[in-house]
């Protein structure tokens, strides 16, 4: 009887040890003394998270150098803005030529039409995309590429990606919660007190993980996916000089005024 009880004992052993084991748990540590950087843990997934209020800290964005010569990248920018820069990463889609894939404009000057076309790709086939932009009284939106071309909107700065994670607290139909396209990613939100909030994931996370983030752990109702693997950050109080990588095409600074 004891040896036909044991391959059961030892079987509730086992499910009862999976079961009992502890699960990743959501976290959250500052990081610098700012007071604009976060590690979030959420739902198993690690993430980088600043969150500014664009009233109090100037947000500008990058593409070419002056006089057409070269692009930006962490250095330029670094050494460009000097002690008032607290953040940088990269804020958009870009072409081959580095050059930004919809709509960008810096300090009101359009630089880049926004894009309307059909094309491949998440910026494409994912629609809709969307419009990240400031205006001149600091006040961020998030809209999708079709409202943005209905309104009249002024914007101080504008880059435009896709696709959309989240319009009006709704997430994009096009996501799956099961999906298995996993990728470091980054993104941006606006909360409902109108602070900006800029993710990269340190860990892998398909779209819905990312726009779940947003609604559920940042209290953002508007959301806008920037890029992909190549997502990257520089924040000079957290690391010594900027990590060296593939270009980037267009960059969201954020600094002291």
């Amino acid at each position: 009887m004891v040896k036909k009880l044991l391959p059961l004992l030892l079987l509730f052993s086992l499910v009862f040890t999976a079961k009992s084991q502890p699960t990743p748990q959501d976290t959250e540590k500052q990081l610098g003394k700012s007071g604009l950087f976060k590690a979030i843990t959420y739902k198993g997934k690690q993430y980088f998270v600043c969150r500014v209020d664009p009233h109090q800290y100037k947000t500008e964005l990058f593409n070419r150098l002056p006089d057409n010569k070269g692009n930006y990248d962490f250095t330029t920018i670094a050494a460009e803005k000097g002690t008032k820069l607290l953040f940088a990463m990269n804020g958009g889609m870009f072409e081959p030529d580095l050059g930004p894939v919809g709509l960008f404009i810096a300090k009101g000057k359009t630089i880049n039409p926004l894009n309307i076309k059909e094309g491949s790709g998440n910026f494409y086939n994912l629609k809709p995309n969307g419009v990240f932009f400031i205006d001149g009284k600091g006040d961020p939106s998030i809209v999708s590429t079709e409202a943005f071309a209905s309104h009249p909107y002024q914007p101080e700065i504008a880059t435009q990606s896709g696709p959309m994670l989240v319009i009006d607290g709704v997430f994009n139909s096009n996501f799956k919660e099961n999906s298995v396209n996993f990728n470091i990613r980054n993104g941006v939100g606006i909360t409902k007190t109108h602070q900006v909030v800029f993710v990269v994931s340190v860990d892998k996370v398909n779209f819905y993980e990312l726009s779940q983030l947003f609604t559920d752990r940042l209290g953002c109702d508007n959301a806008l996916y920037l890029d992909g693997f190549v997502s990257q950050y520089f924040a000079p109080e957290l690391q010594k000089e900027p990590a060296s990588g593939v270009p980037l095409g267009v960059f969201i600074t954020v600094s002291r005024k």
